[in-house]
């Protein structure tokens, strides 16, 4: 029950909210669901960043409906938005790069112990 597989649909979201944006400049509007909602905007993967609360909100049989109306410049910002945090998230993605690992000797350690080993010899021999 607690370790059951998921369905086929694994790649679609979890959530069956759905975003309504209305463009009142140009009498269109398009319907997308939600990936996600976080730190107050909703998020259409790759189309849409929108800040909840410019949205109206309704309850529908299969789960919430966000209604954007905006004009057609607001509407090619939160896109403009939603395409630059992807790339800022395939950039960073692609970015990686494996941590360094330190070198089994430094310079500094180098001369440290050199300089011990010179003190116990001098003091050897006093």
């Amino acid at each position: 029950m607690f370790f059951k597989k998921k369905k086929d649909d694994e790649f679609f979201p979890d959530t069956n909210d759905i975003l309504v944006v209305f463009d009142d400049e140009n009498k269109t509007s398009d319907i997308q669901r939600i990936s996600e909602i976080r730190e107050g905007t909703i998020y259409v993967t790759g189309k849409y960043a929108i800040p909840l609360d410019d949205c109206e909100v309704t309850t529908g049989a299969e789960g919430r409906n966000f209604f954007y109306r905006a004009p057609s410049q607001s509407i090619f910002e939160t896109q403009r938005l939603a395409v630059l945090e992807q790339s800022l998230v395939l950039n960073q993605i692609t970015a990686y790069r494996p941590p360094i690992l330190p070198t089994s000797m430094d310079w500094t350690k180098g001369l440290l112990f050199a300089l011990v080993f010179i003190a116990f010899i001098i003091l050897l021999f006093k």
